[in-house]
């Protein structure tokens, strides 16, 4: 079953991915998704499980589901806010 995160949530998460994926790879998440919006989509089964496996690590237990549902754009708010 798919559980909306609270925003507080949502921030501690892409602070985490912040902290924990190289600035460089979210910048290359970034260019490549501006060029590819379904970029990430097609990155589910690489990306995707590196993403999800750093956040259960990070101790965000939520559900498979929850995880399918978040992790790209959890992982799009981290590569733009490194642009800032």
């Amino acid at each position: 079953m798919y559980l909306k995160i609270s925003d507080e949530e949502r921030e501690r998460a892409i602070q985490h991915l912040i902290e924990n994926v190289p600035k460089e790879t979210l910048l290359r998440i970034y260019e490549e998704v501006s060029k590819d919006p379904d970029w990430l989509i097609l990155q589910h089964f690489i990306l995707g499980i590196f993403i999800r496996n750093l956040l259960r690590e990070g101790g965000f237990a939520w559900s498979e589901t929850t995880l399918d549902h978040e992790w790209g754009p959890i992982t799009l708010e981290a590569a733009r806010a490194v642009l800032q």
